[in-house]
């Protein structure tokens, strides 16, 4: 490939006192992968990765820098506030410098962003007003709580610089603390700190001063700011533009990572954390706007999984640095495969939100939700050919059987996937069917093309019995079978008018009024409800959960409840559908009460039935023998993934 087609892309940049190789950046994001506050191995062969897959700048996770009740609780984040972080650093520092990348960490201060600590230990802000997911009220800091905070700031500051980093970005962005002190809807003061734009300012240039003094002038210095707040009553566009040309004169900045929203508002935090549902590039209209006004290089964020779309930013002047998390999260190799002419081997981020979100959401580290070697790259090391290699037979092409197939293949193995259906992609081609999911079919193109890439022989219409498989007389079988389409036993569910899920999936046709029990608590329900309703048909959601889409991340879910609300949806939950009739169901809430719902049609989202039969039947028959993905219990796509590229690496 001629490499001028990303010719801005992959160009060198001066930030400060430090150039970095391209403009390719992994903004600050939370692993969740260090040990004990302090950097693991784990964390760094996750950096490294990235850098070795040529990227130009990694900026390591929010760092608190105070014993903030935050700090002491967050699930696998480092801990600025003392010394013990110097050896890490370093040698996160070196492992990084050894692969061509440069590193910045963030430094940060939640404040009013988190809850109470385990003895009570309240969030701090400038006011005494909690963020709507935690709803904890703040202590409201004093004059010299500010004071402290600021000093740690400058001393977090000078870590960073004795452990060998490049550079340090301050958090000014997402409600965090300084961010708080600046927006008039959480900064209610009326001392020094509060009531006039000056005074509201008056924090961030403390901690400005304080940290350039400390770092000195050949240290490269930035923030991260929130150009606008996206709630109401917080600051705009205009006034953050005003802020960043002031805030880079206080602190004599070298670089400017321009974001937007609060994470103290559940609304704003959908937006600048966009989802599979948002719009590409929604924040870099804030980074021009920046950019124009001030004269040091500026970073963009949001939704940029596409090198394209970076190249396209970059030659527009929209910025000067594009951030693509996410995008490396899922291939760490972007910058090189670019340079080696590999584009169709680029694992684009669709922003799902299912193993990197959803899983900090509920687990606390991150992955990838068709990279399962993200978050392992301690344990798993790149695929390499092995030296005796075997016969594999894989039954189902759905997502398990097509990743075990792909790294067996790429082991050198000899593998056939043998899917009895006429096309490969299983449960995920249905999924592709409802509103904002189309981007899933990207994920089963990349792991066909692979998989036929790396020397994978493909059987379609081939249903393989046991006996089928036995007079193969293969090496290994891999049963990725999935699971069958269920419905809930309950009376009538069997009746004309009643489909599961994946009937209405694949065309059925319903009544006008519709009925759906939700027992999946995830995204199907929800997904299905907004198709049905988005074609004219009145909805109703019930579901034994406290809410509707409960287990689904906060992120899709906040902007999905948009959508379903301003569609009509109505969604009932801590009620379940025990009875269908010709009048249509009867729910039944936690209490015991009864009621019935008037419906045409009744819709049953449920996560199917394990088809574990065949491995039933080839159990102790053949040598070595696995069962994964749905087949062995249904579950999500990630787990069905991971599975697959589990088995392939332990044959």
């Amino acid at each position: 490939m001629d490499n001028r087609e990303f010719a801005r892309l992959l160009s060198p940049l001066t930030i400060g006192r430090v150039t970095v190789r391209n403009r390719a950046l992994s903004t600050a994001h939370v692993t969740g992968m260090s040990v004990g506050g302090q950097i693991s191995d784990r964390l760094v062969e996750y950096h490294r990765a990235r850098a070795r897959g040529g990227i130009g700048l990694v900026v390591l996770e929010a760092t608190p820098v105070d014993h903030s009740p935050l700090g002491a609780r967050t699930r696998g984040a480092n801990l600025q506030s003392t010394d013990a972080i110097i050896p890490g650093y370093r040698r996160i520092a070196d492992a990084l410098h050894a692969e061509g990348a440069k590193v910045f960490t963030m430094l940060s201060h939640s404040g009013r962003n988190t809850s109470m600590g385990a003895d009570g230990e309240p969030p701090v802000a400038p006011s005494p007003i909690p963020m709507d997911r935690t709803r904890d009220i703040p202590h409201e800091l004093g004059i010299d709580e500010i004071a402290g905070i600021v000093r740690a700031f400058a001393a977090a500051a000078v870590r960073a610089r004795e452990g060998g980093l490049d550079g340090v970005e301050l958090s000014f962005t997402h409600g965090n603390l300084v961010q708080a002190f600046l927006s008039p809807s959480s900064n209610r003061r009326t001392d020094a700190y509060g009531g006039s734009e000056e005074r509201r300012l008056r924090f961030a240039r403390e901690v400005l001063e304080a940290t350039r003094d400390a770092v000195g002038a050949a240290f490269t210095l930035g923030i991260r700011f929130s150009a606008t707040e996206l709630v109401q009553d917080g600051y705009g566009i205009e006034e953050g533009v005003r802020y960043a040309q002031l805030m880079a004169g206080w602190g004599r900045l070298d670089f400017i990572d321009v974001s937007a929203g609060t994470n103290a508002s559940m609304w704003s935090r959908s937006i600048h954390y966009p989802t599979i549902a948002s719009p590409q590039q929604p924040l870099v209209a804030y980074a021009r706007a920046v950019k124009q006004r001030v004269g040091i290089p500026v970073f963009c964020i949001g939704k940029i999984a596409d090198p394209h779309e970076a190249e396209a930013i970059l030659k527009a002047g929209g910025a000067d640095m594009v951030g693509m998390t996410r995008a490396h999260i899922a291939e760490p190799a972007i910058i090189r495969k670019i340079m080696d002419g590999r584009m169709e081997d680029i694992r684009r981020c669709i922003h799902g939100n299912e193993a990197c979100f959803s899983r900090q959401q509920r687990v606390g580290d991150i992955t990838c939700v068709y990279n399962p070697r993200t978050g392992r790259e301690h344990q798993w090391p790149e695929l390499m050919p092995i030296d005796r290699p075997k016969s594999v037979l894989i039954v189902g092409g759905g997502p398990a059987g097509l990743e075990a197939a792909r790294v067996a293949a790429k082991r050198g193995h000899d593998v056939v996937l043998h899917e009895k259906g006429g096309q490969l992609g299983g449960q995920v081609r249905l999924l592709a069917r409802t509103p904002h999911r189309q981007d899933y079919l990207q994920i089963i193109s990349w792991l066909e093309r692979q998989a036929r890439r790396a020397g994978t022989l493909v059987r379609l219409e081939s249903e393989m019995t046991a006996a089928a498989i036995l007079a193969a007389a293969p090496d290994v079988v891999i049963v990725a079978t999935g699971a069958s389409d269920a419905r809930p036993d309950l009376p009538g569910a069997a009746s004309p008018e009643v489909f599961t899920g994946r009937e209405v999936l694949a065309g059925a046709s319903l009544g006008r009024r519709v009925v759906l029990g939700d027992w999946d608590g995830r995204h199907m329900g929800m997904s299905i409800a907004e198709a049905l309703a988005a074609r004219g048909h009145q909805v109703e959601i019930v579901t034994p959960a406290f809410y509707v889409g409960m287990d689904a991340d906060l992120l899709t879910w906040r902007s999905a409840y948009d959508r379903l609300l301003s569609l009509g949806v109505v969604m009932s939950p801590l009620e379940e559908i025990v009875a269908i009739d010709e009048q249509g169901a009867t729910g039944q809430k936690t209490n015991g009460d009864r009621r019935t719902i008037a419906a045409d049609s009744v819709v049953l989202c449920s996560k199917g039935r394990a088809e574990l039969g065949l491995y039933h039947a080839l159990q102790g028959k053949v040598p070595a023998l696995y069962a994964i993905g749905d087949c062995w219990a249904p579950r999500q796509l990630e787990q069905a993934i991971f599975e697959g590229a589990r088995a392939a690496r332990q044959i």
